[in-house]
């Protein structure tokens, strides 16, 4: 079975908590992401998501607020898989907390890159095209 190292993404978006929202929204668009690891120096503090940011968008354009920070939204509690973990256990975590990426750690803890849940799909999809050929 293939593992998380075999098709993660080295780039990423990294935004610091510190960052307003719309500096964050402007580098996920440019990015083409829907969200990004939020670290404190070099330290990872969170992950930032486009639905964490709708909310305090809509309030501060209301408001006309422009002070709003990513520490204030992010989520703090950061799931993430290991180069090492098979892409079964990276599917299981996809599909029990719905999300649509999560960041992957090295063998020091360290943000080496991003799996997003279409390229597990993908890769499972040609696991299963796999086992169709075997049992005809």
């Amino acid at each position: 079975m293939s593992l998380v190292k075999d098709i993660y993404q080295t780039e990423l978006v990294r935004l610091q908590q510190d960052d307003t929202i719309v500096h964050a929204v402007e580098q996920l668009q440019k990015a083409g992401a829907s969200g990004a690891t939020v670290f404190h120096q070099q330290q990872l503090v969170g992950f930032l998501s486009e639905q964490d940011c709708l909310g305090s968008m809509l309030h501060a354009s209301y408001f006309c607020s422009t002070e709003n920070k990513i520490q204030e939204v992010m989520t703090k509690k950061v799931i993430s898989v290991k180069l090492t973990d098979s892409l079964i256990d990276a599917a299981m975590i996809f599909n029990n907390l719905a999300l649509h990426q999560l960041p992957v750690l090295d063998h020091d803890g360290q943000v080496v890159g991003m799996l997003y849940r279409h390229q597990v799909v993908k890769a499972l999809v040609g696991q299963l095209q796999q086992c169709y050929q075997t049992a005809s």
